[in-house]
């Protein structure tokens, strides 16, 4: 598969690879109704629940809770958005069947099932993109803490995805662009800085 460049970020004839509409409740669901794998007026919409969600939580306030708690950014996070921390362990099941290129679990199927009831239960898009921030601050989020504790700079997420013009699916390295950029960069970048950097100070007590 090509590797390119991050600039391709910003070239609107790149897009985020599609994914399926879905019917209420699982990983193909939760794909189809977030931020992350939509383009256009859906991806613009879907975006603005996800803004307005990190809004309402201030980094500062994160951070020094990270530092308290030292546990996991997703138990930190979902207590700030008004969710049970133990919907962490459902969260990192999701995480691992998150991509498109993954494959889908049943196990991970109902931890969607489960995080929808956490949030309410109502199945539409303002619960899948308070899911999805959830889900893009487990892994990458502790790839942060982890980098910050070795003294390295690597991204938390070193590669994404686009299709290009021509069709072809082409990876894109985000060595140079940590949070992404363009359309689709990272809405949660001072919100993650802020976690991994509590975590690291409660580490380091």
């Amino acid at each position: 598969m090509p590797l390119l460049s991050h600039t391709v970020l910003t070239d609107p004839e790149f897009l985020v690879p599609s994914v399926p509409d879905a019917p209420p409740g699982g990983v193909a669901w939760l794909r189809s109704s977030v931020a992350r794998f939509s383009s256009g007026a859906a991806h613009r919409r879907r975006r603005a629940l996800a803004v307005a969600e990190l809004a309402s939580v201030d980094p500062d306030r994160l951070r020094l809770r990270a530092a308290e708690r030292g546990d996991g950014p997703v138990e930190v996070l979902a207590e700030a958005l008004g969710l049970p921390a133990d919907v962490a362990a459902d969260v990192a099941l999701v995480a691992k069947a998150y991509q498109p290129h993954t494959a889908v679990t049943e196990e991970a199927d109902r931890a969607v099932a489960r995080l929808v009831e956490a949030c309410g239960g109502v199945a539409d898009e303002a619960t899948a993109n308070r899911i999805g921030l959830l889900v893009q601050a487990c892994d990458a989020t502790r790839a942060l803490v982890a980098n910050s504790v070795a003294g390295r700079t690597d991204p938390p997420v070193p590669l994404t995805r686009r299709v290009a013009p021509d069709g072809t699916l082409v990876e894109v390295s985000l060595a140079e662009a940590p949070f992404g950029s363009g359309p689709h960069a990272c809405p949660g970048r001072e919100h993650a800085l802020a976690l991994a950097a509590g975590l690291v100070e409660a580490g380091t007590r």
